[in-house]
């Protein structure tokens, strides 16, 4: 630091290196449309390599098209509520692309309706996507981050995981779930040198609202797929010593 009176000049000491996103390999689930697809297209734009996972083959194939001629890209329909598909998922990104260093646990259902109404099916589906499926590809993808002690787990959540609503107790159930998993999973990676970051979005403009059957909010005002991607590069390219290990996303002004 220098200074003569009319000013202070600072000079950066000891800069702290960012992870450099430039031929990662990125697992992302529920990729076929929506945040997932926002995902994918952001972090092939920043140089990564993305493995899409989701159900549709079709609809994952057009996403990854759409992230140009350029992107490195593999395609792997995934049910993630089948233990054996999320196992190959990995392994595959594995043997095609050499390791997993980024897993977006993104896959999500939801059933909104009073818990009198639920039924016992819905429940189990909402948490076996929701919870189980992110439980299913983090148990797989953690091995190879923590031998090479480098990698990030990026879950989706929502603020649904903090705050619970009327009709919304399987989605809320399985999104509280998610937190409580991945802060002790948060525990057990950092000592690896993985991070692991758990974002929580209010409500985002997605096909979901269709999809749930549920009445979306002003959808000009809400969060786009787009602020939630920009979010996650945002988490992975903080110094490499500095995590943010949760962080809710809001629309900056929701009211007309």
């Amino acid at each position: 630091m220098r200074g003569g009176g009319r000013g202070v000049r600072f000079r950066r000491i000891n800069e702290t290196p960012t992870m450099d996103l430039q031929g990662k390999v990125a697992l992302v689930t529920g990729a076929s449309s929506g945040t997932g697809a926002s995902i994918v297209r952001a972090l092939a734009r920043n140089g990564c390599s993305v493995v899409l996972a989701a159900r549709s083959e079709s609809d994952l194939a057009k996403v990854a098209a759409s992230c140009g001629a350029d992107a490195r890209t593999l395609v792997v329909p995934t049910d993630v509520r089948d233990e054996d598909q999320v196992r190959r998922m990995v392994e595959t990104a594995i043997v095609e692309l050499g390791r997993v260093d980024i897993l977006v646990n993104n896959a999500g259902l939801g059933v909104f309706k009073p818990v009198v109404e639920l039924t016992a099916a819905e429940f189990d589906a909402i948490v076996s996507v929701n919870l189980r499926g992110a439980f299913l590809a983090t148990k797989y993808a953690l091995p190879g981050m923590y031998e090479r002690k480098e990698g990030a787990v990026i879950n989706i959540s929502s603020i649904a995981g903090k705050h619970g609503f009327a009709s919304g107790g399987a989605y809320c159930a399985s999104k509280f779930g998610l937190m409580g998993l991945m802060e002790c999973v948060f525990h057990e990676a950092r000592r690896y040198d993985v991070r692991v970051v758990t974002i929580t979005p209010g409500s985002v403009d997605t096909p979901f609202f269709e999809q749930a059957k549920t009445t979306a909010p002003d959808r000009d005002r809400i969060l786009q797929p787009d602020d939630v991607a920009e979010t996650v590069v945002l988490a992975l390219t903080l110094p490499a010593r500095a995590l943010l290990r949760e962080l809710d996303i809001r629309p900056t002004n929701p009211s007309s």
